[in-house]
């Protein structure tokens, strides 16, 4: 079947740059069209979040993040050192909370959806109660991010999912969905809807009730059952929800059994849900999800919970004594609570315990662990644990920032050291001094570690610093500007390891080390940034070496430097293309060379490239557009009616360029139509209905290429043109949703084509359609067994030979 790139091709309309931002274009490559190169770039995001399965490479990950999106310290409008950190700490716990969710196995959705979500929740701001709106987030904004909760995000994703694959969406505020693509709208709409029931849990008495694999009517109860019951869980939306009791959701491919516990509401009803099991078929646990935050039980639902799982015998030995030892824990953490409120001691073990174990069974730690470690004396835990819970105190940096530990714990600062070299902090300056293993083993482990090491230990052991800035250049930050003028080799060591380390380096450390500075701007081209104008002027090999390593760093030059020295232009623009838009027009009109070189590197580099030029060159445009069809888009009508080789040449590189040609220039060039569908059939999007009604060989040609170009046919023309039809579902079956239900009921024929492809399409058969013809129902079972869901309950009642050849086909399928 042919690939669906509906994600990425709504991905790419939303957000405009996304194709040719530097994340996309370094992971393409040259033969990727535009939705393939996007879909590269999910792909790889994909595997990035997927292989950080360890705490540090997650805490790696999670850093470039803060990085990133974190607010920076100078844009927080208060002083106070603490103030700043709780702002900083308080949205990179919110998005964490956001990346921990996302990346999670449970949450199963398409990564340019997750995309669209992250996305989305970055622009949002404060919550305006006056307009019932999020402002939009910018630099400046102090709030935290948006808080993550599952159930919106579930029922957010599985809404853009519809829009996108233009299915119904069954909400009650449907016609206000229907009308944005955007998430903080539809997150804010969902959000008014949740906040509306404020669910009554006082009650612990209750029922369970079990909703049946397989059945989308219990799996449609399910959904509607926890609505407006603020849950958090993502099963809350009906999509989810049938994934998960139907399947495939995660690892259960079919689907499996759905346990909720219902407490009484206000009303004496059992309406109120507060625990779920969902297992993965009949007999292995899923997971199991309460209603506190990050989905952990409510303390009062320990003991249903527990009575529950051992009434459940059908379950795996191995799932229940695991999930028996996760009740064991939270009892013990109630104890740990008790013991703190009452000031009582905790046994060594009860304080590893709280400092280092996994509670609950949420997708983040129990919210009680948070509580209870906020009401306990930290540095008093610290010294009523043993060695290894002090080492992980320390890497861990639990200890109040002021706190020193002097030389009874060296062992140990040794230890914490080499796992973590910022937990440096802690250590006592006279046993930095007196102990010199404990600094280099610090900055070994993490070059950052520096800015805890005193001045004098800098001055007088080098060869510490050394081994930091060769660890991480930006750590020069941390080094005094004496020792760089006195030891260049430690700038020169730092700007190798990182050139942005420049930065760091002092205008006439720079004049006197013209060494260094090339060595900076050849390792990254943007330390060109850091560069005085002066030197810029003076030494042109500073500013050659650094737009050969990357074009881009010409916006840094000097606009009288590049008049003058047009080396430099030439050499930025075959670097990145992209460089054009920093080169002065006049330059562009009296050297088209240059621009010419620019557009053979990177054909979107039009952009940047007036009509006039355009006009007085077409050898420019035609070269822009071999490298790149959608550089058309940049193209003035005018010049595309006058030079139809342009066009051509285009359509023949990206056939959807064709969504840059004028109707007119299509209807009089037909050639330039077909030449456009032949590479793309999806490039049937942008051709003008009139012209598929009078030449539908242009209409067979696409839909050969990709069957999916069916969603682009008129139903007329799929009316009086069957051929059309036939090629669609022949090369792929899922089209059949574009295919009239009047049109499938008078050519079964048809229809069979479609499940013979691909078994799946049973799901777009009318259920008058599949009881006049129960063969088609037979064949699609007999592909693929769990093609049985899209079959009406009645018909298998009346045909139970479709249901015996879904088990053969299941029974084939497992051998």
């Amino acid at each position: 079947m042919a690939n669906n790139y509906s994600g990425e091709e709504f991905l790419d309309k939303l957000y405009r740059d996304l194709y040719m931002s530097d994340e996309v274009q370094h992971t393409k490559e040259n033969k990727d069209k535009r939705l393939e190169a996007i879909k590269k770039y999910m792909d790889r995001l994909e595997r990035v979040h997927s292989k950080a399965d360890t705490d540090g490479k997650k805490n790696l990950l999670y850093s470039l993040y803060f990085d990133k999106y974190v607010i920076k310290k100078e844009n927080i409008r208060a002083i106070d050192e603490s103030e700043i950190e709780r702002i900083q700490n308080a949205q990179k716990k919110s998005l964490t909370m956001w990346l921990e969710y996302l990346s999670n196995p449970t949450a199963v959705y398409p990564t340019w959806a997750k995309y669209w979500a992250f996305q989305g929740m970055l622009k949002m701001g404060n919550y305006d109660d006056i307009k019932g709106i999020y402002l939009k987030r910018d630099k400046k904004t102090e709030a935290p991010f948006v808080e993550c909760n599952p159930e919106i995000i579930a029922k957010c994703i599985t809404t853009i999912m519809k829009l996108v694959n233009k299915e119904e969406i069954t909400e009650d505020i449907d016609e206000k969905l229907s009308k944005t693509d955007s998430f903080s709208k539809i997150y804010t709409l969902f959000e008014k809807q949740y906040k509306k029931s404020v669910a009554d849990r006082t009650s612990t008495e209750g029922i369970w009730i079990k909703y049946n694999q397989g059945s989308r009517e219990d799996a449609i109860k399910l959904s509607k059952s926890l609505e407006g019951k603020n849950t958090g869980w993502c099963t809350a939306s009906e999509d989810m929800a049938i994934k998960q009791v139907c399947g495939p959701y995660d690892n259960a491919e079919n689907g499996g059994d759905f346990y909720v516990y219902y407490t009484k509401d206000k009303e004496g009803n059992y309406t109120t849900p507060r625990i779920a099991i969902r297992l993965d078929g009949h007999n292995y646990i899923g997971e199991i999800r309460g209603v506190e935050d990050g989905q952990n039980l409510e303390e009062s639902m320990i003991g249903v919970l527990e009575n529950k799982l051992n009434k459940m015998p059908f379950l795996s030995k191995e799932d229940v004594e695991e999930k028996m030892q996760k009740v064991e824990d939270l009892k013990e953490l109630i104890v740990i609570g008790k013991k703190t409120k009452n000031n009582e001691p905790l046994t060594e073990q009860e304080l590893e315990d709280l400092y280092t174990k996994q509670y609950g069974f949420g997708w983040e730690q129990d919210p009680k662990v948070e509580k209870i470690i906020n009401k306990r004396n930290i540095l008093e835990d610290y010294y009523a644990s043993n060695d290894d819970i002090k080492v992980m105190f320390l890497t861990m940096r639990l200890l109040p920032k002021n706190v020193k530990i002097r030389e009874e714990d060296e062992d140990v600062l040794v230890r914490a050291v080499k796992k973590s070299g910022c937990a440096l902090e802690y250590v006592d300056k006279e046993i930095q001094k007196d102990h010199l293993e404990i600094v280099i083993e610090a900055v070994k482990s993490n070059g950052h570690a520096l800015q805890y090491v005193d001045k004098e230990i800098q001055k007088d052991h080098l060869e510490i610093v050394i081994e930091a800035v060769k660890k991480d250049g930006f750590v020069l930050q941390y080094v005094d500007k004496e020792i760089q003028k006195a030891h260049p080799e430690i700038v020169m060591a730092a700007v190798k390891e990182s050139g942005y380390a420049l930065k760091y380096v002092d205008k006439e450390i720079q004049k006197d080390h013209l060494e260094i500075v090339i060595e900076a701007v050849k390792q990254n081209g943007d330390a060109l940034k850091y560069v005085d104008k002066e030197i810029q002027k003076d030494h042109l090999e500073i500013v050659i070496e650094a737009v050969k390593q990357n074009g881009d760093a010409l916006k840094y030059v000097d606009k009288e430097i590049h008049k003058d020295h047009l080396e430099i232009v030439i050499e930025a623009v075959k670097s990145n293309g992209r460089a054009l838009q920093y080169v002065d027009k006049e330059i562009q009109k009296a050297h088209p060379e240059i621009v010419i070189e620019a557009v053979k590197k990177d054909g979107y580099a039009l952009k940047y490239v007036d009509k006039e030029i355009q006009e007085a060159h077409p050898e420019i445009v035609i070269e822009a557009v071999k490298k790149d069809g959608y550089a058309l888009s940049y193209v003035d009508k005018e010049i595309q009616k006058d030079h139809l080789e342009i066009v051509i040449e285009a359509v023949k590189k990206s056939g959807c360029a064709l969504e840059y040609v004028d109707k007119e220039i299509q209807k009089d060039h037909l050639e330039i139509v077909i030449e456009a569908v032949k590479p793309n059939g999806h490039a049937l999007k942008y051709v003008d209905k009139e012209i598929q009604k009078d030449h539908p060989e242009i209409v067979i040609e696409a839909v050969k290429q990709n069957g999916d170009a069916l969603e682009y046919v008129d139903k007329e023309i799929q009316k009086d043109h069957l051929e059309i039809v036939i090629e669609a579902v022949k090369k792929d079956g899922f089209v059949l949703q574009y295919v009239d239900k009047e049109i499938q009921k008078a050519h079964p024929e048809i229809v069979m084509a479609a499940v013979k492809e691909s078994a799946y399409a049973l799901k777009y058969i009318d259920k008058e359609i599949q009881k006049a013809h129960p063969e088609i129902a037979i064949e699609a079972v007999k592909k693929v067994g769990d093609a049985l869901n899209y079959v009406d309950k009645e018909i298998q009642n009346e045909h139970p030979e479709i249901i015996q050849a879904a088990k053969e086909s299941k029974k084939k399928q497992k051998m």
